[in-house]
């Protein structure tokens, strides 16, 4: 009997699916960020993959206020760094590396 009663609170405490978290995957090839824009919500995770075939690096951080904590320092091919993202606003995502490389992060509550 304890352990159905445990069983049931725990089914009742779990989040509903629309509002659990997501992961979204940002690919960088070609000197570009793969996609350039993206609308998503606060507690979501930004997956940054270096994808490119040659050996070029990369790395990831932005002006914006208020995310400053968005960063990567070096990225060579094949890695991957992820960032939860805490708080709304928009980001302008940069890599220095490579100053045409662009993409906007729409975050909403």
């Amino acid at each position: 009997m304890r352990f159905l009663i445990f069983a049931t609170a725990m089914i009742l405490l779990l989040p509903l699916s629309d509002a659990q978290a997501k992961e979204w995957v940002v690919n960088q090839i070609d000197k570009k960020f793969a996609p350039t824009v993206m609308n998503i919500k606060v507690g979501d995770t930004l997956t940054f993959i270096n994808a490119e075939k040659k050996k070029r690096r990369h790395n990831i951080y932005t002006k914006s206020d208020g995310f400053k904590y968005v960063k990567v320092r070096k990225q060579l091919p094949g890695d991957k760094d992820s960032i939860v993202i805490k708080n709304a606003g928009t980001i302008k995502v940069l890599c220095a590396l490579h100053p045409r490389m662009k993409m906007t992060v729409n975050v909403t509550e």
